[in-house]
């Protein structure tokens, strides 16, 4: 794919979307589901001490301006790319989409002074948005149209606010586009992939007006990320290059650029053994993957998305530190699942602790960096700089689902936020802020080690994780009168060929839990092959293909099919 200039250098995600809106028929309240993780949190949480109990920490964003944002981003998505599965634009549809994204650039509303450089009141805060997106907004619009995209439904969409700026990151899953293809550039190709679309939204005149956006798929990002893990195989230390988004086009990046290999290394070496590795496994198969960090002497500070993803479908936990050293858990101490951290207490103490830092001092444009380990084997330093620094810190330095748990540093080489898994395998991530790990710390500072108190990762997972959810098993409520009707769907009973270990029914809609105890050879997606060719036979139409979902339609039912650790989930809804 030829490197399209500005700001759509586009970069393959690979295992990216983590889906939350399947299509925008599919209006079903998840948590009716029965195959929807039930709400344990706060079950778990009191399992813990109560003196441990950590506080919420994160203010949430303005819910009803979160909704209207969700409502806007997909708004632009229509006008920059079209309607969803509509590859019949007519010259008049398209000339009047064309026509309002125009009118949502910032520089269309934004106080103009024509005796100032820009042409735009200079006076008033963020006037260069208003600048950059008079030349990128219209441009964009004929890149991104030029390569044909087609999209079938939302993934996540992610707000966040930093000041008058709005930041949306919308994913669209399984994307068809056009590509050069690389032995004959006369030719174009057709291929699919996942595509994310980063918006910037300026407050103007009390309206969002579109100041920026980029997009990311093709195989960039993939590339960057398998450089780092071939360092880190290595075994040595290795400086990764900042990552080269077209966040540059927005931001100054002279302050991280002013950052000396000396001082780099010298975060590097006073941190790499304060660092840990988790991973989670059942049986050989490795079900999760995180960092983590010396909160306190003997104490890691982790992700609770990966404590609570190894309790789900893990055996146990192996953590290493830096030099492959094993260092045998205890117990889990006390975990806030809304700011996604957990705290974990080792059998003996290690002599280590990270200093942390004020995160509030942070400024957007500040250089940050990440240690991390993608692979289990090295650590690698990444850098980049903060772009917003409001309930999270939002910086541009990409990472992948394994580097949850990792610790952001300041230029000092103090801990000011930790890495979460609530934006991965994009060129901008999320991290909690000091003041979340400041509690934890000073909670701890003054208690014993020996007296600290945990669960263990066995009790905790068979008291919230097995026994509950084995109890689930000989759940069937589907009525047979029914059944009898839903079973000839893709003649289920026949096509496929697992343990059945739930089944439920309510409103229309049934759902069925499968067990596959061959995951580690065959997945359930794999497996599912008879039952989705049936479906084809039947007259359904295929919605989506991937290798976690797939949804089909005919004009009665909509059967979606969803692969989750060791298991096969069908729904089926009446339309």
């Amino acid at each position: 794919m030829k490197k399209i200039l500005l700001s759509i250098c586009l970069i393959l995600i690979v295992g990216f979307i983590s889906v939350f809106a399947l299509t925008d028929n599919f209006k079903i309240d998840s948590t009716k589901l029965s195959f929807a993780e039930s709400n344990k949190n706060k079950n778990v949480l009191d399992t813990f001490e109560k003196d441990y109990a950590l506080s919420a920490s994160i203010s949430t964003n303005d819910k009803v301006l979160e909704e209207e944002m969700i409502t806007l981003s997909k708004k632009m998505t229509y006008l920059l790319l079209g309607d969803i599965n509509n590859s019949d634009e007519s010259s008049e549809e398209y000339y009047k989409r064309h026509q309002d994204y125009l009118e949502m650039g910032t520089y269309k509303s934004f106080p103009r002074d024509e005796n100032s450089e820009s042409g735009y009141d200079e006076s008033i805060k963020n006037y260069s948005y208003a600048s950059i997106s008079e030349f990128a907004v219209p441009s964009l619009f004929l890149q991104f149209n030029e390569l044909g995209i087609q999209y079938s439904y939302f993934g996540d969409i992610r707000i966040t606010v930093s000041d008058n700026l709005i930041i949306s990151t919308v994913a669209l899953p399984s994307i068809k586009m056009y590509e050069e293809n690389k032995n004959d550039p006369m030719k174009i190709d057709i291929v699919e992939t996942n595509l994310v679309i980063t918006y910037y939204f300026l407050e103007v005149n009390g309206e969002y007006t579109l100041c920026y956006l980029f997009g990311e798929t093709g195989d960039e990002l993939a590339e960057y990320f398998s450089e780092l893990e071939n360092y880190e195989n290595k075994g040595t230390m290795q400086l990764a290059s900042s990552y080269d988004s077209n966040l540059k086009t927005l931001y100054d990046y002279s302050k991280l650029d002013a950052v000396t290999e000396q001082e780099i290394n010298s975060i590097y070496n006073s941190n790499k053994d304060n660092i840990v590795i988790l991973n989670s496994h059942y049986n050989n198969y490795s079900v999760a993957s995180a960092n983590g960090f010396y909160i306190s002497d003997g104490l890691i500070v982790t992700s609770w998305n990966f404590l609570e993803k190894s309790l789900v479908g893990a055996q146990y936990i192996v953590i290493t530190d830096n030099n492959g050293n094993y260092l045998e858990l205890d117990g889990i101490v006390t975990a806030n699942p809304e700011s996604d951290v957990a705290v974990i207490k080792l059998k003996n103490k290690t002599n280590k602790k990270i200093s942390l830092g004020d995160s509030t001092k942070l400024e957007v444009e500040d250089p940050v960096f990440a240690i991390s380990s993608k692979t289990g084997i090295g650590l690698t330093i990444q850098n980049g700089i903060v772009i917003s620094n409001d309930n999270y810190i939002q910086s541009a330095i990409p990472l992948t689902e394994s580097d949850e748990g990792s610790p952001l540093f300041d230029k000092q080489g103090l801990v000011v936020g930790m890495n979460t898994s609530q934006q991965t395998n994009s060129s901008i991530s999320l991290a909690v802020t000091s003041n979340v790990l400041k509690e934890i710390q000073e909670k701890f500072s003054n208690i014993d080690f020996d007296s600290i108190k945990t669960i263990s990762f066995e009790e905790l997972k068979e008291k919230y994780y097995y026994v509950d959810y084995n109890e689930e098993i000989i759940n069937n409520n589907i009525p047979k009168s029914k059944w009898k009707k839903y079973k000839k769907i893709g003649n289920i009973e026949d096509t496929i060929n697992l343990e059945l270990i739930k089944a439920s029914y309510e409103d229309g809609i049934v759902s069925l839990r499968y067990k596959n105890d061959i995951s580690e050879y065959i997945s359930s997606m794999q497996l599912s092959t008879p039952f989705r060719e049936q479906l084809i036979d039947e007259g359904f139409k295929e919605k989506l293909v991937s290798s976690e979902k797939c949804i089909y339609e005919n004009n009665k039912y909509q059967v979606i099919i969803m692969s989750e650790f060791d298991y096969l989930i069908i729904v089926m809804v009446i339309l």
